[in-house]
């Protein structure tokens, strides 16, 4: 018996075509819309209090571990 050893390899997964119902879509969006606004208020809360009035890196670093366990 022979084989066709030019379409198979080691670990080979078929390709299929990936596609996603409209609805997961927009939900989807939408927590990612809640999550950005969630860690935007979160980190204006901390440069609030820190007298500035601006967002840096490290007020988005500071809320980021419990922003991750909210979620």
């Amino acid at each position: 018996m022979m084989m066709n050893l030019t379409n198979v390899t080691a670990g080979a997964k078929k390709i299929r075509p990936t596609s996603a119902n409209a609805t997961a879509v927009k939900l989807s969006c939408e927590l990612l819309r809640i999550f950005i606004t969630e860690a935007i208020q979160r980190a204006a809360t901390i440069a609030e209090a820190e007298g500035l009035s601006q967002i840096e890196g490290t007020h988005l670093e500071r809320i980021l571990p419990q922003l991750l366990l909210d979620f």
